[in-house]
């Protein structure tokens, strides 16, 4: 219930002699680090985030992200407003999902901001080999999976953006390979004898 409604909702209720109780203003926050605590025991894909504007990349290693539709081909992206990253993203409306294998954790600290003084367009050298997509969104060679996708919407939620996006482009890695994953505050490996193809 929104504040609007709500406060609409108790005058009505106040006039009538009747009193409204909002069930969200009734629970109690939850202790952030006990949220944070919770979300580490949540395992997700580790992909890289880049995006370019004019002549300027950013890039940053995530793990909200998430499917929203096949048709259309849509993904949402979250990404911290205070990361720069973020403002390229807004200027340019673009982006794209690299999702990373297993044998790519350099990738994901490179753009986690792991490597010491290794900030914006340095994350970009001296490891993964990067290629242009269509608009020149920076698609990242040797992933499993890249997702070229245009910003439709932006939806603050909040420390961060939720970036709803079209996909315009996809490209497949060669080989099926496992995935890298986050867990318990750092980078996993899934313990599998075989891939299969579905």
């Amino acid at each position: 219930m929104s504040s609007s409604v709500y406060q609409s909702a108790l005058a009505a209720g106040g006039a009538g002699g009747g009193q409204v109780v909002s069930a969200i203003d009734a629970v109690d926050p939850i202790d952030a680090s006990l949220f944070r605590a919770g979300m580490r025991r949540l395992s997700g894909a580790c992909s890289v985030i880049a995006s370019r504007s004019g002549e300027s990349r950013a890039g940053l290693t995530a793990t909200a992200v998430c499917s929203v539709s096949a048709e259309p081909a849509r993904l949402l992206v979250c990404v911290n407003r205070s990361v720069r990253a973020h403002s390229i993203i807004s200027e340019s409306g673009l982006l794209s999902v690299n999702v990373l294998a297993e044998h790519q954790e350099d990738v994901a600290r490179r753009f986690a901001g792991m490597v010491i003084d290794v900030v914006g367009e340095d994350r970009f050298l001296g490891t993964g080999t990067w290629s242009d997509g269509k608009r020149g969104v920076p698609l990242l060679d040797g992933s499993l999976v890249s997702f070229g996708c245009q910003v439709v919407e932006e939806i603050p939620g909040g420390s961060h953006t939720v970036f709803m996006c079209d996909v315009i482009e996809v490209r497949c890695g060669r080989e099926e390979a496992p995935p890298l994953v986050y867990f318990g505050g750092k980078f996993a490996r899934l313990d599998q004898a075989e891939l299969k193809n579905s």
